[in-house]
């Protein structure tokens, strides 16, 4: 029995790979590390250097930009939730990177269930969220949870007041994200609790992930947003000038 069809018992990371340049890779490993060892298995430096160069093979055969998904499952054992496996299994698919085309307009919405924490990405994990954004039919949303705000569908949320950029704490509904840690310790980005009620006297908002790494919310809940050039500005600075070219 796959184990991780059956149960779940599997994470991943999502990330761009930009002529040969993957951003951080070492914090994808950690994190993918993380979501294993909490099943009970190791990911040891011999595979994960395996995996990183398959990563790199595959992406350059598809696009000079790709986007890709790596997922490690802890693989193939006996049917019962406290078999165990020998062998991890991992696939991993590519795709061009396609920028977005329209302009990012997020709306807020009260996520519903009790937040779980979040250390990292378990595939498990996606089937509530998937739920609800069939059922909302966008993926343009940033959500709270009484009265504080979360994060995105598959982003951490970044918000602009007073001159500084903020970031909910990682934690219970919200992913520790590999771009929100690097623009955390390049000092651009502060992590405290965020009021719901700052969605709506921000000044900007963006969204960061490891595929698109930065986007700037033209809207909230319908309220145009007049981002300073200098919001924008520090958060382009925090990159290296490849990175920066494609912001």
């Amino acid at each position: 029995m796959e184990r991780g069809l059956a149960y779940a018992e599997g994470c991943f990371e999502t990330f761009r790979i930009v002529h040969g340049i993957l951003f951080d890779w070492p914090a994808h490993v950690q994190r993918l590390q993380r979501g294993l060892a909490a099943f009970g298995y190791e990911l040891d430096r011999a595979m994960a250097d395996m995996l990183y160069r398959q990563c790199l093979q595959q992406a350059s055969a598809v696009a000079d930009d790709a986007l890709v998904r790596l997922t490690v499952s802890v693989g193939e054992a006996e049917q019962g939730l406290l078999q165990m496996s020998g062998e991890m299994v991992a696939r991993i698919q590519v795709k061009a990177y396609q920028p977005r085309q329209t302009p990012l307009q997020l709306q807020s919405c009260c996520w519903p269930w009790d937040v779980r924490p979040k250390i990292a990405k378990w595939t498990g994990d996606y089937a509530h969220l998937s739920m609800l954004l069939r059922r909302l039919g966008t993926m343009d949303v940033v959500f709270t949870h009484e009265e504080m705000v979360l994060a995105g569908a598959v982003a951490n949320t970044l918000i602009y007041r007073q001159g500084q950029w903020w970031t909910p704490p990682a934690g219970p509904g919200v992913l520790p994200g590999v771009i929100r840690a690097h623009l955390i310790a390049a000092g651009v980005v502060r992590e405290a609790a965020c009021p719901a009620a700052w969605l709506h006297d921000c000044e900007a908002l963006a969204l960061s992930n490891s595929g698109a790494f930065v986007q700037l919310a033209q809207q909230i809940d319908g309220r145009v947003l007049h981002a300073p050039s200098e919001a924008w500005g520090s958060l382009c600075a925090a990159f290296p000038p490849v990175i920066r070219t494609l912001l």
